[in-house]
């Protein structure tokens, strides 16, 4: 009996889309040959009126194989990429047995929590859901225990900037950097540059666009952001920006492109120039964050200059910050019953600053004053 020519799937899975009676049946196999006889058995039966085709017994992996084929050219690379991705590498001790069989899916997120983290598992569950949500397939519910705690992402305290800005300068990827902090998210800095997205006459940025990773790990444009709101302007804030843009525009310097992991490499290096707190490039967009909350700007006015869609990550990053506040405010009051006099607590932060940018070669005429007094008054 004749059926469609299986295709390979990047799963490595072969895969049949059959149409019994209006239907859309899919099946998948681990080899070509299997596929075309699970394919003519399945034809087979329908044509006897043996075969409902209201009821395919499909394993999980079969049916995530069979959603990635029938929207791969629909939907965004990235999303693709990760729905592979999940294929891949989640609830792997569950992919090749029939989906109704299992019947404790909570007991299968707790399992994958073991091994990897919260976040890794709700997308792996994102691609199931998909998946049976195409079939109409009521998907059970399962919950997402959060872990106790989970390390803070560094970003660049208001003091830093200036010294981290000195460091970048003259940087090949100074450019994306420097759209970094001014909120854009590494994607959209690298389709900001690679697509000239600036109107320098009135100092705007114009976000509109991502270079995201697709299956394969090559680098692909898209022209949507990853949420309504992040398709927005940013004012350039920054004066060595404009300053660029003024170069790249006037012929006077060539405008350069770097991948991801040259541009993280770059903002390492630039942290331990500048001897501050070593960030990622997400690191520096709540940089953007943590200095507005330092400027005593609103949340909301943020979100929107930030392209953020949900408040509550804004919200939390402004609850982490004024508990940084409180505690400092605690030792504030302690050093008030405590207290040292006013040259010991000169001399205390003269030597802090002393030991925190002594890398910085611009500041050794400043060094040498602290020293002086310094070796004058007391010793570090």
């Amino acid at each position: 009996m004749k059926v469609p020519t299986p295709r390979k799937l990047k799963s490595g899975s072969w895969f049949i889309q059959l149409r019994l009676n209006g239907v859309s049946v899919p099946v998948t196999a681990t080899t070509k040959s299997a596929c075309i006889k699970q394919a003519q058995l399945i034809k087979a039966e329908h044509a006897a009126g043996k075969h409902d085709v209201q009821k395919v017994d499909d394993t999980l992996g079969q049916m995530i194989d069979s959603y990635i084929a029938k929207y791969e050219a629909d939907l965004s690379p990235s999303t693709i990429r990760g729905y592979t991705i999940s294929r891949k590498n989640r609830f792997q001790n569950y992919m090749d047995i029939p989906f109704k069989s299992v019947k404790d899916w909570q007991q299968v997120i707790n399992e994958e929590l073991q091994a990897v983290s919260r976040k890794t598992v709700k997308n792996g569950w994102g691609t199931v859901t998909a998946a049976l949500n195409d079939r109409r397939i009521p998907v059970p519910h399962v919950k997402f225990p959060k872990k106790r705690s989970s390390p803070d992402l560094s970003f660049l305290e208001p003091e830093e900037i200036p010294l981290f800005l000195k460091a970048v300068e003259g940087d090949s990827a100074e450019l994306e950097i420097l759209l970094e902090l001014h909120s854009l998210r590494l994607s959209e800095a690298m389709y900001a540059v690679r697509n000239n997205m600036f109107d320098i006459k009135h100092g705007i940025i114009k976000v509109k666009g991502a270079i995201v990773p697709d299956k394969h790990n090559k680098s692909v444009e898209k022209d949507t952001t990853k949420t309504a709101k992040s398709e927005r302007s940013v004012d350039i804030m920054i004066p060595r920006l404009l300053e660029l843009l003024k170069q790249y525009t006037n012929g006077k310097l060539e405008i350069p492109t770097h991948s991801d992991t040259t541009i993280l490499r770059h903002v390492h290096k630039a942290c331990a120039k500048a001897g501050v707190t070593d960030v990622t490039n997400h690191g520096l967009r709540r940089t953007f964050a943590s200095l507005g909350y330092s400027l005593g700007i609103s949340e909301k006015a943020l979100m929107d200059m930030g392209g953020w869609e949900d408040q509550a990550t804004m919200h939390n990053i402004y609850v982490k910050l004024a508990s940084r506040d409180k505690s400092r405010a605690k030792s504030k009051m302690a050093e008030f019953y405590n207290p040292k006099s006013r040259r010991e607590q000169a001399l205390e932060a003269l030597c802090a600053l002393r030991g925190k940018y002594s890398d910085v070669v611009d500041l050794e005429p400043v060094f040498s004053a602290i020293d002086n007094i310094v070796n004058a008054n007391g010793k570090c």
